[in-house]
C-alpha cells in the first residue's frame, strides 16, 4: 500500500506545480506589476485587504510585516500597472512643448 500513496502523493505535487505554473504565466507576459500599501495606518486583516485590493484594484491583497522583525502589518495590494496608450504621451508632449514655446 506505501507504493500507491506515494503515487498519489507525487501526482498531487505534480498538480500544484502544474496549477501554479498557469498562475504565474499570464501575470508575467509584458504586463507591469505594482504594489499599493492599502490604509497603511491600520493593523493588516487578510481577509478584508484581500476583499479591498480585489475590488478597488482588481489585485491580489497580502499583510506584510512593516517594519520587518515587528508585529505590524500593512495590507499590500499587487496589482497590474496601468498602461497609459503611447498616443496620449505623444500627444501630451507635444502639447506641452507648444505652451512651453509660446510663452
Amino acid at each position: 500500500s506505501l507504493p500507491m500513496s506515494n503515487q498519489l502523493v507525487s501526482s498531487c505535487m505534480a498538480l500544484m506545480v502544474l496549477f501554479s505554473v498557469l498562475l504565474i504565466i499570464p501575470k508575467t507576459e509584458a504586463q507591469q506589476r505594482c504594489t499599493k500599501v492599502i490604509a497603511p495606518e491600520t493593523q493588516c486583516l487578510l481577509l478584508n485587504c484581500r476583499e479591498e485590493c480585489f475590488k478597488t484594484l482588481n489585485g491580489f491583497g497580502t499583510c506584510v510585516e512593516n517594519p520587518p522583525g515587528s508585529d505590524n502589518y500593512t495590507c499590500n495590494c499587487m496589482y497590474n500597472c496601468p498602461k497609459p496608450p503611447p498616443a496620449a504621451i505623444d500627444h501630451f508632449n507635444v502639447s506641452r512643448g507648444l505652451n512651453a514655446s509660446q510663452v
